[in-house]
Protein backbone atom coordinates (compact mmCIF):
# COMPACT_ATOMS: atom_id res chain seq x y z
CA UNK A 1 0.00 0.00 0.00
CA UNK A 2 1.00 3.58 -0.99
CA UNK A 3 1.93 6.11 1.35
CA UNK A 4 0.16 8.76 1.88
CA UNK A 5 2.90 11.22 0.67
CA UNK A 6 2.70 8.89 -2.48
CA UNK A 7 -0.87 9.49 -2.99
CA UNK A 8 -0.21 13.38 -2.49
CA UNK A 9 2.39 13.00 -5.54
CA UNK A 10 -0.06 10.82 -7.74
CA UNK A 11 -2.34 14.33 -7.50
CA UNK A 12 -1.89 17.31 -9.00
CA UNK A 13 -3.82 21.07 -9.19
CA UNK A 14 -3.99 22.29 -13.21
CA UNK A 15 -5.49 25.34 -14.08
CA UNK A 16 -8.44 25.05 -16.14
CA UNK A 17 -9.26 28.48 -16.22
CA UNK A 18 -12.01 28.22 -13.51
CA UNK A 19 -12.11 30.17 -10.13
CA UNK A 20 -13.12 26.59 -8.72
CA UNK A 21 -10.58 23.77 -8.15
CA UNK A 22 -9.61 21.04 -10.62
CA UNK A 23 -7.45 18.15 -9.95
CA UNK A 24 -5.32 15.63 -11.90
CA UNK A 25 -5.35 11.75 -9.69
CA UNK A 26 -4.70 8.50 -10.75
CA UNK A 27 -7.36 6.54 -9.95
CA UNK A 28 -6.84 4.83 -6.52
CA UNK A 29 -8.52 4.31 -3.06
CA UNK A 30 -5.52 6.37 -1.30
CA UNK A 31 -5.76 8.97 -3.95
CA UNK A 32 -9.84 9.16 -3.83
CA UNK A 33 -9.76 9.72 -0.14
CA UNK A 34 -7.29 12.41 -0.16
CA UNK A 35 -8.70 14.16 -3.66
CA UNK A 36 -12.41 14.52 -2.36
CA UNK A 37 -11.21 16.80 0.36
CA UNK A 38 -9.32 18.88 -2.57
CA UNK A 39 -13.10 19.33 -4.27
CA UNK A 40 -15.95 18.89 -1.93
CA UNK A 41 -16.76 22.66 -1.77
CA UNK A 42 -19.81 23.79 0.31
CA UNK A 43 -18.68 27.81 0.60
CA UNK A 44 -18.59 27.34 -3.11
CA UNK A 45 -22.64 26.22 -3.24
CA UNK A 46 -23.66 27.72 -0.38
CA UNK A 47 -25.33 31.26 -1.90
CA UNK A 48 -27.27 28.57 -4.27
CA UNK A 49 -29.14 27.38 -0.82
CA UNK A 50 -32.22 29.04 0.39
CA UNK A 51 -32.87 28.47 3.86
CA UNK A 52 -36.93 28.08 4.65
CA UNK A 53 -38.53 27.64 7.98
CA UNK A 54 -39.63 24.06 8.35
CA UNK A 55 -43.26 25.10 8.74
CA UNK A 56 -43.09 26.64 5.63
CA UNK A 57 -42.10 23.51 3.49
CA UNK A 58 -44.83 20.96 1.70
CA UNK A 59 -45.43 17.59 3.50
CA UNK A 60 -43.14 15.01 2.81
CA UNK A 61 -40.50 17.85 1.34
CA UNK A 62 -37.05 16.60 1.01
CA UNK A 63 -34.11 18.32 -0.10
CA UNK A 64 -32.60 15.52 -1.94
CA UNK A 65 -35.30 15.38 -4.25
CA UNK A 66 -35.04 19.54 -4.84
CA UNK A 67 -31.01 18.80 -6.37
CA UNK A 68 -32.56 15.49 -7.66
CA UNK A 69 -34.79 17.96 -9.87
CA UNK A 70 -32.39 20.59 -9.64
CA UNK A 71 -30.27 18.61 -11.97
CA UNK A 72 -33.27 17.45 -14.21
CA UNK A 73 -34.35 20.90 -15.02
CA UNK A 74 -30.26 22.03 -15.61
CA UNK A 75 -29.93 19.35 -17.93
CA UNK A 76 -33.52 20.19 -19.65
CA UNK A 77 -32.80 23.47 -20.28
CA UNK A 78 -28.92 23.42 -21.15
CA UNK A 79 -27.46 24.97 -18.17
CA UNK A 80 -25.80 21.67 -16.82
CA UNK A 81 -24.02 18.95 -19.60
CA UNK A 82 -21.82 16.12 -19.89
CA UNK A 83 -18.93 16.70 -20.75
CA UNK A 84 -16.22 14.36 -20.54
CA UNK A 85 -12.86 14.24 -19.02
CA UNK A 86 -9.83 15.31 -21.61
CA UNK A 87 -7.89 12.44 -23.09
CA UNK A 88 -6.50 10.25 -19.72
CA UNK A 89 -2.84 10.75 -20.17
CA UNK A 90 -1.38 7.57 -18.04
CA UNK A 91 -4.76 6.70 -16.62
CA UNK A 92 -5.42 9.98 -15.07
CA UNK A 93 -8.69 11.14 -13.76
CA UNK A 94 -10.12 15.15 -13.55
CA UNK A 95 -12.07 15.67 -10.19
CA UNK A 96 -13.40 19.15 -10.45
CA UNK A 97 -14.54 21.79 -7.38
CA UNK A 98 -18.51 22.37 -7.61
CA UNK A 99 -17.73 26.24 -8.81
CA UNK A 100 -15.44 24.69 -11.68
CA UNK A 101 -18.32 22.85 -12.53
CA UNK A 102 -21.19 25.45 -12.62
CA UNK A 103 -18.56 27.83 -14.68
CA UNK A 104 -18.24 24.87 -16.97
CA UNK A 105 -21.89 24.22 -16.64
CA UNK A 106 -21.30 20.52 -16.26
CA UNK A 107 -19.10 17.73 -15.62
CA UNK A 108 -18.78 14.08 -16.46
CA UNK A 109 -19.86 11.94 -13.46
CA UNK A 110 -17.52 12.28 -10.76
CA UNK A 111 -17.74 16.33 -11.08
CA UNK A 112 -21.45 16.75 -11.00
CA UNK A 113 -21.53 13.95 -8.25
CA UNK A 114 -18.96 16.27 -6.40
CA UNK A 115 -21.35 19.42 -7.30
CA UNK A 116 -24.48 17.45 -6.25
CA UNK A 117 -23.15 16.49 -3.02
CA UNK A 118 -21.79 19.54 -1.72
CA UNK A 119 -25.06 21.02 -2.51
CA UNK A 120 -26.57 18.51 -0.17
CA UNK A 121 -24.07 18.53 2.35
CA UNK A 122 -24.21 22.14 2.51
CA UNK A 123 -28.20 22.44 2.83
CA UNK A 124 -27.60 19.81 6.02
CA UNK A 125 -28.24 16.34 4.69
CA UNK A 126 -25.89 13.90 4.87
CA UNK A 127 -24.38 12.65 1.61
CA UNK A 128 -21.00 10.72 -0.02
CA UNK A 129 -19.87 10.31 -3.77
CA UNK A 130 -19.96 6.72 -4.28
CA UNK A 131 -17.65 5.66 -7.18
CA UNK A 132 -18.07 2.00 -8.40
CA UNK A 133 -19.37 0.63 -11.76
CA UNK A 134 -22.47 0.40 -13.78
CA UNK A 135 -23.42 -2.38 -15.56
CA UNK A 136 -25.76 -1.42 -18.78
CA UNK A 137 -26.71 -3.38 -21.92
CA UNK A 138 -23.78 -5.74 -21.36
CA UNK A 139 -21.14 -3.03 -20.51
CA UNK A 140 -19.84 -2.28 -17.05
CA UNK A 141 -18.26 1.19 -17.19
CA UNK A 142 -16.57 3.24 -14.42
CA UNK A 143 -19.45 5.80 -12.52
CA UNK A 144 -19.42 8.34 -9.73
CA UNK A 145 -22.83 9.00 -8.10
CA UNK A 146 -24.39 10.64 -5.38
CA UNK A 147 -25.79 8.89 -2.43
CA UNK A 148 -27.00 9.90 1.51
CA UNK A 149 -29.36 9.88 4.22
CA UNK A 150 -32.44 12.70 4.02
CA UNK A 151 -35.84 13.07 6.56
CA UNK A 152 -36.93 10.44 4.08
CA UNK A 153 -34.57 7.69 4.26
CA UNK A 154 -32.11 6.69 2.20
CA UNK A 155 -31.66 7.72 -1.29
CA UNK A 156 -29.62 7.87 -4.85
CA UNK A 157 -29.23 10.95 -6.69
CA UNK A 158 -27.51 9.82 -10.65
CA UNK A 159 -26.08 12.99 -11.02
CA UNK A 160 -25.38 12.47 -14.65
CA UNK A 161 -29.51 12.71 -15.22
CA UNK A 162 -31.23 13.45 -11.57
CA UNK A 163 -32.40 10.51 -11.63
CA UNK A 164 -33.68 10.01 -7.49
CA UNK A 165 -34.17 6.38 -6.42
CA UNK A 166 -35.49 5.64 -2.23
CA UNK A 167 -34.66 2.95 0.13
CA UNK A 168 -32.15 1.08 -2.54
CA UNK A 169 -29.12 1.02 -4.39
CA UNK A 170 -30.82 -0.55 -7.97
CA UNK A 171 -28.60 -3.79 -8.85
CA UNK A 172 -26.58 -2.20 -11.91
CA UNK A 173 -25.34 0.19 -9.50
CA UNK A 174 -21.62 -1.07 -8.03
CA UNK A 175 -20.57 0.62 -5.46
CA UNK A 176 -16.30 0.21 -4.26
CA UNK A 177 -16.14 3.78 -2.46
CA UNK A 178 -17.89 5.93 -0.50
CA UNK A 179 -16.37 9.25 -0.42
CA UNK A 180 -16.75 12.51 1.38
CA UNK A 181 -15.66 15.09 4.06
CA UNK A 182 -13.88 12.87 6.73
CA UNK A 183 -15.43 9.73 5.25
CA UNK A 184 -13.13 7.25 2.49
CA UNK A 185 -14.60 3.57 3.57
CA UNK A 186 -15.27 0.54 1.26
CA UNK A 187 -18.92 0.34 0.43
CA UNK A 188 -20.90 -2.68 1.61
Amino acid sequence: MRSLYEARCAMDTFNAGFSGRCIRLRPSRANQCHGIGEVIRLWEVENLIQEAPRWMLPRGHSFAAEIARWFRTGFRDGTLRYIPDPARPLGYDYWCSPAATLERGGGDCDDLAILGASLLLAGGVDAWVVVGTIHQGGRIDGHAWIEGIDERGGFLIEATSGGLVRNRRPPQYRASILLGPGCCQIAA
